[in-house]
C-alpha cells in the first residue's frame, strides 16, 4: 500500500514535575514515546539519522502548558491514517503529559507562534498596594508606554535593552491571579523571568508553577 509524507500535529499539556524539564529533554521525551508507539517517523539521512521532530514554540524551563505542540513527519498509508495514534502516543507519556489532540496534515508545514497567555496563579490575595501597581502596569499595557530592561544576550555575552511594550498585549487580573497576553514577532517575544520582573512577583509567591494556558499559530 502506497505511503504518504505528512505532519503529525500533537497537543498536549504538561505539568507538575515534567515542567522542570529542558526544551531538549521535552523532545527526547517525545521522541521515545513516537517510537514506542510504532508511528512511522521519518528519519533523517546520513551516519546518525534522527526523527524529524521540533517543539515550535519552546517553554521556558518550570513552566506548565495546557497546550504545547510537537510536530513530526511521518510516513502513513490510507490504513495507517484511521489508527488512533493519540491513544497510542498517551499511552507512552508519563501521567503529567497528556495528548490533547492530534492531527495528520498533508505533506510537511511548519508552524510559527503569533500570541502566548500566561496566568500566574498568587498564593494569596492582591492587596491594595500590590493591585495599585498591578493597575499601573495595565496602564502601561493599553497606553504603550515603553518599558525598558536589561536582557542578557548570551551568544554575544553582553546586555541589551528591550523594551517589552512591543510585545505585551493585554494584563488581567483577579483576587489571586495575574493573565499576560504576549505577542510573538520575527523579533521575538517576552519572558517569563522578564514578565515576573516587571510585574514585581517571585515563585515564592506563587500557589503553583506559571501556566501558558494559550498559543495562537500560524501555519505555513
Amino acid at each position: 500500500m502506497q505511503k504518504q509524507i505528512y505532519t503529525l500535529v500533537v497537543d498536549f499539556s504538561i505539568e507538575g514535575n515534567l515542567a522542570y524539564l529542558s526544551h531538549q529533554e521535552t523532545l527526547t521525551l517525545f521522541e521515545r514515546a513516537l517510537v514506542r508507539a510504532s508511528v512511522p517517523l521519518v528519519y533523517s539521512m546520513g551516519f546518525n539519522p534522527h526523527p524529524h521532530l521540533s517543539i515550535p514554540f519552546p517553554r521556558s524551563v518550570g513552566t506548565q502548558s495546557a497546550r504545547d505542540r510537537v510536530c513530526a513527519t511521518v510516513e502513513l498509508s490510507e490504513e495507517s491514517l484511521l489508527q488512533d495514534w493519540g491513544g497510542k502516543i498517551q499511552q507512552q507519556l508519563p501521567a503529567e503529559c497528556s495528548v490533547v489532540k492530534v492531527e495528520n496534515i498533508f505533506g510537511k508545514c511548519m508552524f510559527h507562534p503569533e500570541g502566548v497567555r500566561y496566568v500566574f496563579c498568587l498564593e494569596s490575595p492582591i492587596d491594595e498596594q500590590f493591585h495599585r501597581h498591578l493597575g499601573g502596569c495595565q496602564e502601561q499595557v493599553v497606553q504603550k508606554i515603553p518599558i525598558q530592561i536589561q536582557r542578557y544576550w548570551a551568544k554575544k555575552r553582553r546586555y541589551k535593552q528591550i523594551d517589552l511594550s512591543l510585545y505585551l498585549q493585554e494584563l488581567d487580573f483577579s483576587k489571586d491571579q495575574i493573565e499576560v497576553a504576549c505577542c510573538v514577532s520575527q523579533s521575538g517575544t517576552v519572558r517569563v523571568d522578564e514578565i515576573m520582573k516587571w510585574l514585581n512577583i517571585t515563585p515564592g509567591q506563587f500557589s503553583k508553577p506559571v501556566c501558558r494556558t494559550e498559543i495562537k499559530w500560524s501555519q505555513n
